[in-house]
């Protein structure tokens, strides 16, 4: 389990950078929105534990589960900081 916990958590990043490399061929600024949302995706995967899985969840889901909330939260975190950063600086710098 730990390998696909891995392998999945690899993939993520990948396809983030991907996302990030489009966005700076569309505009550099949003480029900047995409570095600063993957930041916030370590960020909010290396808090999540503590944030959104109760004690419990440790004991009564599988580690998959639980990589899976863990996943999620970060993902949803990237997702909108990404999304909210480049919209401003598009706003403001163009």
């Amino acid at each position: 389990m730990i390998v696909l916990e891995f392998l999945s958590f690899c993939i993520s990043i990948a396809l983030m950078l991907g996302l990030d490399v489009v966005l700076w061929m569309e505009n550099p600024l949003y480029g900047i929105g995409g570095i600063v949302g993957i930041i916030a995706f370590f960020i909010a995967y290396a808090i999540s534990g503590d944030m959104i899985i109760a004690p419990r969840d440790f004991w009564r889901m599988s580690s998959w589960q639980v990589f899976k909330k863990k996943m999620g939260y970060a993902l949803s975190t990237y997702l909108i900081v990404t999304l909210i950063v480049a919209s401003i600086l598009g706003a403001c710098f163009n």
